[in-house]
């Protein structure tokens, strides 16, 4: 029966969302809001637009993805009659490509890659391969299951690298006594890898795929490999500080933990083909300078090969989470919108000159971290993202890729990254138990993602 708090709760989050739609619509005369932003009316319905989207985030009143609708309809019906009326020339394309653009595209051959994986079991294959080889002390178990579940997360959804890794090392857990303090360390760890991985590539978690569209059309985006050799430092660094941390608050009583049996997997033709495609993907991906093809044009192979070949069934087509990709289409339109009607600039005016670089990565990567814990990281960098766009005296992709970490490093509450809530949800953990090595682990990755990342960042591209 559902929890009558959580029905009131839900019940006062749509009944915010409506409010907020209704005054939308209510103050839709553009020079009623011109009249009370005292902006010009192009910024002035954008700025609307932005506070509708940022509540409805926030509040998750309507599903994530129906507020990126929601966007589009009220950009293309309300805020391009007025740009055109001003002289603004803004195409509908401007509004609706980015919901089929390059990063999107992206997502959708990663979404498709994780499919594969886990239809074939490779994911756990691998997963149970490394897993073996770290015995039974309950330190290398720990490492074993952070360096898997990162690197997984570098090419799969967190949230399903999450779920499988629980699933898989839970059991390890059986003959470990009840007050063991290991039992919380484990969930913790793979919780914290999953967060952590996605900083691997591009492709690991939605705000990192934003950050590298806002570049690429500036034409100052690292290549897929270079994004890999620029955050492994980092993401190394991070991973160690998990499991030192883990282990230092959560030591483990016992001096074994046990292997579990399960039943062995069967290699098939089809394995093998997902397997040879998805290598051929990320060599396309991680040599993308050598080639023509672009990311999101690689990313397809996967889609067009698994489901022409019957790899993978319509009906698992239909299962993928579309909501995410409209929802990352959603954040970049609006971003296009707050671009072409010169909010963007408005914006930028308003931060004081005398903030240098440094303060600069600091005060986003502090907003961005308190954003996030709260609401979903993918809407934190689409609200984000282009306001740094429009700061042109400032470095803009040392700034955005502070964004897109700072997004995926901020990890305190179980609802903060999915994988938290997942290993919440797991029984072993509490709130507490959390908000502890997440407190310290997320303000050591915010001050590295705004200090030492620029600085070692810049060695392989050149910011400007």
């Amino acid at each position: 029966m559902p929890d009558p708090k959580a029905r009131r709760l839900k019940v006062i989050r749509r009944a915010l969302g409506a409010i907020l739609v209704v005054a939308v619509l209510a103050v839709g005369p553009t020079d009623l809001v011109a009249r009370w932003t005292g902006l010009e009316p192009g910024p002035a319905v954008t700025l609307v637009l932005v506070i509708m989207a940022a509540v409805l985030w926030v509040t998750e009143a309507v599903p994530l993805f129906v507020t990126s609708l929601l966007i589009l309809l009220l950009e293309l019906g309300w805020l391009k009659p007025v740009l055109d009326e001003h002289g603004v020339h803004a195409p509908s394309s401007l509004f609706m490509a980015p919901f089929f653009s390059n990063v999107v595209l992206l997502f959708l051959g990663g979404f498709v890659l994780s499919a594969g994986f886990q239809k074939y079991r490779l994911d756990e294959q691998i997963a149970r391969w490394v897993l073996e080889r770290s015995g039974g002390r309950p330190s290398r178990v720990l490492a074993s299951v952070i360096a898997v579940t990162a690197v997984l997360s570098m090419w799969m959804s967190n949230t399903a690298t999450a779920a499988m890794m629980l699933g898989l090392s839970m059991p390890m857990l059986s003959r470990v006594p009840s007050d063991d303090p290991f039992r919380r360390a484990l969930p913790l760890g793979v919780a914290f890898a999953a967060n952590f991985g996605g900083l691997g590539t591009p492709i690991g978690t939605p705000p990192n795929a934003i950050a590298v569209q806002a570049m690429n059309e500036r034409g100052i985006a690292p290549t897929f490999a270079t994004w890999i050799l620029m955050a492994l430092p980092m993401l190394i660094a991070f991973l160690g500080l998990v499991w030192v941390l883990l282990l230092r608050m959560y030591p483990p009583g016992v001096k074994e933990v046990s292997m579990t049996e399960t039943q062995a997997i069967e290699e098939s033709t089809g394995g093998r083909i997902v397997l040879g495609v998805a290598l051929l993907t990320i060599l396309l991906w991680l040599t993308s300078g050598a080639h023509p093809l672009e990311t999101g044009t690689v990313a397809l192979i996967p889609v067009v090969v698994f489901f022409g070949a019957r790899l993978l069934e319509p009906a698992e087509f239909k299962r993928l989470p579309w909501d995410v990709l409209v929802l990352a289409g959603g954040g970049l339109s609006l971003g296009a919108a707050v671009e072409a009607s010169g909010l963007s600039a408005i914006i930028v005016s308003l931060i004081p000159a005398t903030l240098g670089p440094w303060a600069l990565a600091a005060a986003l990567a502090l907003i961005a971290g308190v954003m996030t814990t709260f609401m979903s990281n993918t809407a934190t960098a689409n609200l984000l993202v282009p306001v740094v766009v429009g700061i042109s005296d400032a470095p803009t992709a040392p700034l955005l890729m502070v964004i897109a970490y700072a997004c995926s490093c901020t990890m305190i509450l179980p609802v903060s990254t999915p994988p938290n809530a997942i290993a919440f949800g797991s029984g072993h953990i509490m709130t507490r138990d959390l908000i502890r090595p997440a407190l310290i682990l997320s303000v050591l990755a915010l001050i590295a993602s705004c200090t030492a990342g620029p600085l070692w960042w810049s060695l392989f591209v050149d910011f400007r």
